[in-house]
């Protein structure tokens, strides 16, 4: 009897598959690639909201860099990674339900472009705003500079002045009819 026959029995009897010919055996080693540095910016992206939404504020805020630069709406600029920490801080504590959601993330280069957004109640003081216990969901854009695993510097777009509407500090078009 062939020995291939043979093997080929008992590789179905014991549950296995066919030995391969000799042709298909394939001798080289499989090639590890390392992840592309868009992979990495987006995984550094991934990550700092996931720990911000699991209140790592630790590991979250070493995801940037320590001479960080925030370039906020209005022209709000804030430097350092303290400064940016103290910022999410507000937000925390005004919406202590407050969640992330990333909508788009897009990289290329040393960029990273995220539409994002936030889902929170108002059931703390924000901005010296008392808790209205309403819900809050807001849109933001932003790009980040990545450089070394770290948010090194970013540009935000958001509607404040519709968040401050949604937690009734300021009067939408409809309240205003209504007075």
């Amino acid at each position: 009897m062939n020995i291939r026959y043979l093997l080929l029995i008992l590789a179905i009897v014991l549950g296995g598959c066919y030995a391969p010919d000799d042709a298909e055996v394939n001798t080289e080693s499989a090639q590890v690639t390392a992840p592309s540095e868009t992979e990495q910016n987006k995984a550094v992206g991934h990550q700092i909201f996931k720990l911000l939404n699991e209140r790592n504020l630790d590991e979250a805020f070493a995801l940037y860099a320590e001479d960080y630069i925030y370039h906020g709406p209005g022209g709000m600029e804030l430097r350092g990674r303290q400064a940016i920490r103290d910022l999410w801080e507000v937000f925390f504590i005004g919406f202590p339900d407050l969640q992330t959601k990333v909508d788009d993330m897009i990289a290329e280069g040393d960029k990273l472009a995220v539409r994002w957004r936030i889902e929170g109640t108002h059931t703390g003081e924000f901005l010296g705003i008392a808790p209205t216990n309403r819900k809050i969901e807001f849109g933001i854009n932003e790009i980040f500079r990545v450089e070394n695993g770290q948010s090194a510097e970013a540009w935000d777009q958001y509607d404040m002045y519709g968040l401050m509407q949604q937690i009734g500090a300021i009067p939408t078009a409809e309240e205003e009819a209504v007075e």
